[in-house]
């Protein structure tokens, strides 16, 4: 339990010392993707986010080290005028006991993201999310709302998934991240996770 905490307070600590970044970059970006799978293998994931009229290749992994403990990280670039931007997240997942509905799963994360587009603008900001998971036949609908802040400012998103098994071990996850900063816009995504 100990050891939760001094994660979670050297990222806080971070982000509050060293935080700078614009809200509505972060909200396009900051994607949630992990998914609670019926077996704790570890799992890769690749896709595409689209925003500002962009396409941005996305590649991440989760584990499982514990029933209810998620580590995991997505890692992106994207161009920017003539430079490459780097979008990376680490994230600390956390599966409780209670559920909302019977027919629910919940999952609460703890992320630190990071933008960094050349040498002169470098931008954190971290991410407190509650996610819904419900199964529906063969449907499972993702929930996941998140508020992202840094020192200067916050901002609220919500993102809306469902996963779809191709095959063993293989799964389809089409969705989208609502922003409201400083008006309602989406950015929709598809990733591809492969459970190993």
């Amino acid at each position: 339990m100990i050891y939760k905490l001094i994660i979670i307070s050297i990222f806080f600590i971070n982000s509050l010392l060293f935080g700078d970044s614009n809200a509505l970059t972060a909200s396009q970006s900051s994607i949630i993707p992990f998914q609670l799978l019926p077996k704790n293998n570890p799992m890769i994931l690749v896709g595409t986010l689209r925003h500002s009229e962009t396409i941005q290749p996305l590649s991440g992994m989760q584990i499982q080290p514990t029933k209810n403990l998620l580590l995991g990280g997505i890692l992106s670039t994207k161009k920017i005028d003539e430079d490459i931007s780097i979008y990376y997240q680490l994230l600390i997942g956390y599966i409780p006991n209670w559920k909302f509905l019977k027919l629910s799963s919940n999952m609460i994360q703890i992320a630190l993201h990071r933008h960094q587009y050349n040498q002169n603008y470098n931008s954190k900001w971290l991410s407190l999310s509650i996610s819904e998971s419900a199964n529906f036949r063969n449907l499972k609908l993702n929930l996941c709302w998140s508020k992202l802040f840094s020192n200067k400012w916050e901002s609220d998103t919500i993102i809306l998934s469902t996963r779809i098994k191709l095959i063993k071990n293989i799964y389809f996850q089409p969705g989208s991240i609502a922003h409201f900063t400083p008006e309602f816009n989406y950015s929709p995504f598809i990733l591809l996770n492969i459970s190993l």
